[in-house]
């Protein structure tokens, strides 16, 4: 299920899903999951893709968070710096010890994030059937938390979508298809096999600080 279409069309009053329709409810990981494909990611398969490094580089996956980073609707994040009792250059102890420290008032849904499977529901009810009357409160969900995600470490695979659509940056409200996603996997080459990790290239974090409007607005995506 992909976020960005839940989102996009909530946003444009399209109906996608049958919010009455009760066949989604039920996991196949059994009645009490709550990590979904992450019960793919098995231990055997962790070996499997450690082989397959092979130049040790690193790639961040990650956009730097501030202020000035476009956030979606009431989200915001602000960072202060706090320096506790040094307050006209002051200093502590006899080492004259001084420090920074943070504090941070923000929504944890702006910039890179992981989303617990809890994030998103149909009609108030979530992954494998749970309602929110029964698990959602004001300090937090009981269950279907990102605290239950596990660490993922399993092979990743990048489909390029700018090149398949011929584009710097694939415009907003774009569909991936079931067609269009086969299409790019025979042009490079790849398989997506289970446990693996799905990432589209579409352009759009170029569109940070250039439109930041437009950044905001309907992405491409997956389509339901």
């Amino acid at each position: 299920m992909s976020l960005t279409a839940l989102q996009s069309n909530a946003q444009n009053k399209t109906l996608l899903v049958d919010p009455t329709d009760s066949t989604w409810h039920h996991a196949a990981y059994g009645k009490n999951d709550e990590i979904g494909a992450a019960n793919l990611i098995s231990p055997e398969l962790v070996l499997q893709s450690l082989k397959l490094v092979k130049k040790g580089k690193t790639v961040p996956l990650a956009v730097p968070v501030n202020k000035q980073l476009p956030a979606f609707r009431h989200r915001s994040f602000n960072l202060y710096n706090i320096q506790p009792g040094e307050q006209a250059g002051a200093t502590l102890g006899p080492n004259k010890f001084t420090f920074n420290d943070e504090l941070v008032n923000a929504w944890t849904c702006v910039g890179t994030q992981l989303n617990g499977i809890g994030h998103i529901g149909i009609n108030n009810i979530y992954y494998n059937g749970n309602k929110a009357q029964d698990f959602v409160t004001v300090e937090g969900v009981k269950k279907l938390g990102i605290e239950k995600v596990p660490p993922l470490v399993t092979r990743a695979i990048v489909l390029d979508m700018t090149a398949y659509y011929g584009k710097d940056i694939v415009p907003g409200g774009t569909e991936f298809t079931v067609e269009a996603i086969q299409s790019v996997l025979k042009k490079q080459g790849i398989t997506i096999k289970k446990g693996d990790i799905v990432l589209f290239n579409t352009g759009w974090l170029e569109l940070i600080g250039n439109n930041n409007q437009q950044f905001l607005e309907t992405e491409p995506g997956i389509g339901m």
